[in-house]
This record gives C-alpha cells, sequence and structure tokens, in this order.
C-alpha cells in the first residue's frame, strides 16, 4: 500500500492510534500503539525494541543465555502491505513488521520472516503457494478481568450441550462472532459453532501464506479484544478442559505453477487424481512427522488435545478426505485440491506452523520422497508412528533431527527448543489444581 492511501485511510477514517506489531518466536504479538505522527516517523526509520521480545516465553520468563548477548535492539521494519483499520478498537488502524538486525537483514528469530523465506524458496522452485487456517476457540461467559485475577479453574463453559454446526445456538454468539466477521470481512469464510461447549471455528479464505499467516494473528487479537468487551473472554488454548473438545489450527497448503497457474497438485490422469508433487509434498512432512509437531503443538497443553479417537491428526499416516488420519489430502477439484495437516492445535504460532509444513512440503519435492499407500476407514488404529504424546517427547523428536533443521534454520530450532525446556521446567515444579484436588485430602 502507497503511503499516500494509508494517510487517506487516516484522515478519512479519523485514525488517532496507529498499532505496530510483529509476533515474537513463541507466539505473542509484540508491539506499541503509536499517535498519528509517530507513526509516519516509524514508517520511514521503523522502531527499536529491546531484542529479548525474540527470547523470552510467553510469560516473559527471561531465557538462559539472554543477558549474554547484551540485550542490543532489535529494529522492526513496518509492512505497509499490511496495513489496515482495527474496528475492533476506536479510531485506531494496525500494522505489521518484520524484525531486523541493526544491519537491516532479516533477523534470524523473525517468524514472519522465515515464512518469507520458504515463500522465496517456493518462487525459487517455480511454485506459488496457498495457505489457510482453520481456528477453533472456546468463548467462556466469564470476563477476562476475572480471569486475570486469577479465575483459572472453576469456570462454567458456554453451553451445557455441544451444538456443533447449530444456527441456533451460533445465534446466541453473534454479539462476539458477528462483530468479528465484521472486522474480517474479506478474510473470513464461515463461523460456526464447533464440537465443544461455547466453541466455535472461524475458516479463513485461503490467500498467499504471509498473508494467512497475518490475518491468523490479527484474527486472534481481534476475538479476544472483542470477546473482552463483551464481558467474555476467548481462549485459543489447545485444550481448554480434559473433558471437553481440543481447539484445532489445521494448516491448508498447495502449491501450482507459477508459469501457467494450474495446480501442481491436481493431475486428472493419476490415481487420485494427485500428482507426483503433491506425493511428494506429503512425504516431506511425513519425514519430519515427530521432529515438526513442536512446531504445530508448541506448548505443554498442547499435547493433552492430542488424543486418539478425538478429530486430532495423531499419527504419521495420510488419508483422501479422511479426518482420522494425520494428513488429509482434499482433492474435489484443481482449485481445491489440498493438503491438509491435522497436528496443530489453535496455539500455533501461525507463521511457523505454515513455514514448517511448506518448507517440508519443498524439502520432499527437492529430494523426491515418496508417502507410504494411502490409509482408508478409521487411521487410528494404524500401526504406524503416533505423535510424540508430551512436549518433553517432542523436544527430544526435535533435538537431534537434522532434517528439521533444513526445513528452519537452526537458530530458530534452536530457539524454539529453549523456550520448551524453560515451559517443560516450569510445569515440573509447579503445584497444580490437580494435585491439589487429588491430594490435599487423602495422603
Amino acid at each position: 500500500m502507497h503511503i499516500e492511501e494509508v494517510r487517506r485511510i487516516i484522515a478519512d477514517n479519523d485514525v488517532r492510534t496507529v498499532i505496530i506489531g510483529g509476533t515474537d518466536p513463541a507466539g505473542v504479538l509484540r508491539g506499541k500503539r503509536l499517535t498519528v505522527p509517530y507513526f509516519f516517523h516509524a514508517v520511514e526509520e521503523g522502531a527499536n525494541f529491546a531484542s529479548y521480545i525474540l527470547g523470552t516465553t510467553t510469560m516473559d520468563e527471561v531465557l538462559p543465555g539472554l543477558f549474554d548477548t547484551g540485550i542490543p535492539d532489535v529494529h522492526g521494519v513496518l509492512d505497509l502491505a499490511t496495513f489496515r483499520l482495527a474496528p475492533w478498537e476506536q479510531n485506531t488502524a494496525i500494522v505489521l513488521m518484520d524484525w531486523t538486525t541493526a544491519d537491516g537483514s532479516p533477523h534470524p528469530l523473525c517468524p514472519r520472516s522465515m515464512l518469507k523465506r520458504k515463500v522465496a524458496e517456493a518462487a525459487a522452485m517455480g511454485y506459488a503457494e496457498s495457505a489457510s487456517l482453520e481456528l477453533e476457540f472456546y468463548l467462556l461467559p466469564v470476563p477476562i478481568s476475572e480471569v486475570r485475577l486469577g479465575k483459572w479453574s472453576g469456570i462454567e463453559p458456554g453451553s451445557r450441550d455441544i451444538h456443533c454446526y447449530s444456527i441456533l445456538e451460533g445465534h446466541f454468539w453473534e454479539p462476539v462472532i458477528g462483530r468479528l466477521r465484521d472486522c474480517f470481512p474479506e478474510e473470513i469464510e464461515a463461523c460456526l459453532p464447533e464440537w465443544g461447549q461455547g466453541q466455535f471455528e472461524v475458516n479463513l479464505h485461503h490467500s498467499d501464506a504471509v498473508r494467512m499467516a497475518d490475518s491468523a494473528t490479527l484474527l486472534k487479537l481481534a476475538a479476544k479484544q472483542i470477546a473482552a468487551g463483551a464481558g467474555a473472554t476467548a481462549t485459543f488454548m489447545a485444550k481448554w478442559r480434559e473433558d471437553m473438545s481440543g481447539s484445532s489450527g489445521h494448516v491448508h497448503l498447495s502449491l501450482r505453477e507459477r508459469e501457467t497457474g494450474k495446480s501442481a497438485f491436481h493431475d486428472p490422469a493419476a490415481p487420485l487424481k494427485l500428482s507426483g508433487v503433491f506425493h511428494k509434498f506429503l512425504a516431506g512432512n511425513l519425514d519430519v512427522f515427530a521432529a515438526s509437531t513442536l512446531f504445530y503443538a508448541p506448548n505443554i497443553n498442547s499435547y493433552k488435545r492430542l488424543q486418539s479417537l478425538s478429530f486430532a491428526g495423531t499419527t504419521r499416516n495420510w488419508g483422501v478426505d479422511n479426518r482420522t488420519t494425520g494428513f488429509r489430502a482434499i482433492n474435489r477439484s484443481p482449485g481445491q485440491t489440498r493438503l491438509e495437516i491435522r497436528l496443530g492445535g489453535s496455539d500455533v504460532n501461525a507463521y511457523l506452523a505454515l513455514a514448517t509444513g511448506l518448507g517440508a512440503g519443498l524439502r520432499g519435492i527437492r529430494l523426491g520422497l515418496e508417502p507410504q499407500p494411502v490409509s482408508t476407514g478409521n487411521a487410528y488404529g494404524e500401526e504406524v508412528e503416533r505423535v510424540p504424546a508430551t512436549l518433553a517427547e517432542a523436544v527430544a523428536a526435535t533435538s537431534g533431527d537434522k532434517a528439521i533443521r533444513e526445513v528452519l534454520s537452526p537458530e530458530l530450532v534452536d530457539n524454539a527448543l529453549r523456550i520448551a525446556h524453560f515451559e517443560l521446567g516450569v510445569a515440573q515444579t509447579a503445584v497444580t489444581d490437580l494435585e491439589r484436588r487429588r491430594y490435599m485430602e487423602t495422603v
């Protein structure tokens, strides 16, 4: 977007505040709120931040080794192509940033820059990518102010029963969900009550991968703020309660030929109408199945969702329009042919999840990998590799894997492991509500 168009939007909509933000490796959107005059300064010069934001956890704990760096500035470069109104706030616009080093090069821990590298890699191989995300979340009928003061347990769900796809159930939540659609009229395809009490799914219309990750990041922010304004809480935890459905963040990816615009995944003459390129792209993802899980399930809580017979992808197998496999091929038409990666929860960092799926697939094409035979029926019971059962198992799978460091940069992989190790240390010493419930009276 040209700067004159930005100026016009600001003037026409009485914008008084511009949010500038970028996602850190842990998935948190970091940034500042600027007055309009200082926003225009940032357009020209960027903005500086303490670099600890790229080496910390979701709770801002300082990771080991951070002070050894001296904590220099990291530079945020505004991407005016992402400038848009933020109607979930008053008189506000928002623009996303890429993190760079002092010399202007992409910062090695910038998730958005990593995804851009994978997109460039696809282009160099003659492909243009298309991506989509399905994000599920719960709306809890308790003010976020109470949750922030410590009301994490004892919260009743938004509904007593499951009302998946129910039009009537969706009506009761329209003050939140309807406003969310209004904020993203071009990005949101559909919203629906999901298979959990008070759970919703948002389907984002496919776009290029970077724009898709941008949209998912902003949608999460808006959903939380809109819910808060309505006296509720929106949570994108992968598993909010052990007795309720988990929240997924399924990744959809496809490739088309840059020269012709034709689907690179669809072949009407091939078995299942899936091309050789599709099979190699799929095989690349299967090849890093365990090691890549850390980037689809980055938190301790993520693994509580990954249960058999739960609609979550938990197995190293694939099928055509089969939701019991870890990887689902969709082949309805050339324009719809794509791979769905079903491992992820809604707590994914969208940039890293898309970079992982795209990067793994491109590696599979380069190496000429081939997948195992297609699965049919209930694939949960197949004798195949299972997804890591815990964050600790995922860390072990990622730590010694060379292939994942070809998919993503070694620096980014090592930083993800650093964050995961810290999270595991916190969980190891924490006393939980479950422990108090089970042992306070009985031992």
